[in-house]
């Protein structure tokens, strides 16, 4: 079942990130989290925003989200081997609150997720969002990665090699198939899309400001119901997208 965030999940209102870090406290690399309302940790890449890689943690494990208030939270989603704030392992279901410093651990993968966010003192002014009053929208997705993807794999392919020229000629091909009638959308993202949405013929059901990548969010907006949009380009990869409500 997708997570669906709380009704107070909202714009992040400070800078934060991850640092994860190996057992020895070296840094391996870094994550902003603060770029949208909620992240989600787990397993599986095509529905993570930071994957997990250790058999122990599962498909969706957990979520972070910010506050309307500015706090940030930590949601375990009935893991089955827990999610650990400081070393104590948190109730699933209940939003815990993180601060910076607080270090996070996840079934029992060695590494270590280390928050930094700025503190109540240093609260920033909230970016504005031209779509921020425009409500929910609905829209579906054909999605082609390239070996300069956020995560160069999917359910298709366990390693993507083509480059983003390439991704974006499959698209364009994709694109000339819909629009000379010899497929539909559902039935070509079925086939087609590196998104775990395929299985619902690209369908990635309502979401609202915040929630997707800013240009996918902006051209989504962008679109009258029905209309398909252009190539557009995500850290990702490369989208065909279709506003459907």
């Amino acid at each position: 079942m997708a997570f669906v965030p709380p009704s107070w999940a909202s714009q992040p209102s400070r800078t934060a990130s991850l640092k994860v870090k190996s057992q020895s406290g070296e840094l391996i690399e870094s994550f902003p989290i603060d770029t949208k309302a909620f992240y989600l940790f787990g397993r599986i890449p095509e529905t993570s925003d930071i994957t997990l890689s250790d058999s122990s943690c599962s498909r969706s494990h957990a979520a972070l989200v910010h506050h309307e208030d500015g706090r940030l939270f930590l949601i375990d989603l009935q893991s089955s081997q827990g999610t650990h704030l400081d070393g104590r392992r948190i109730p699933p279901n209940k939003p815990t609150q993180i601060s910076n410093a607080s270090v996070l651990t996840f079934g029992n993968l060695t590494q270590q997720y280390v928050v930094e966010c700025e503190t109540a003192g240093t609260k920033r002014k909230k970016p504005d969002n031209e779509n921020m009053d425009k409500g929910t929208v609905r829209a579906s997705h054909l999605l082609v990665k390239h070996r300069d993807s956020r995560r160069p794999s999917s359910w298709k392919e366990p390693t993507v090699t083509r480059s983003k020229e390439e991704a974006l000629d499959k698209i364009r091909g994709f694109q000339q198939q819909l629009a000379d009638g010899s497929a539909d959308f559902a039935t070509l993202a079925t086939a087609e899309s590196h998104c775990s949405s395929a299985r619902r013929g690209g369908d990635l059901g309502e979401f609202g400001p915040g929630q997707m990548q800013k240009p996918f969010e902006d051209a989504t907006y962008a679109l009258k119901v029905g209309e398909l949009s252009q190539p557009v380009f995500t850290d990702s990869g490369v989208h065909l997208i279709l506003r459907t409500a």
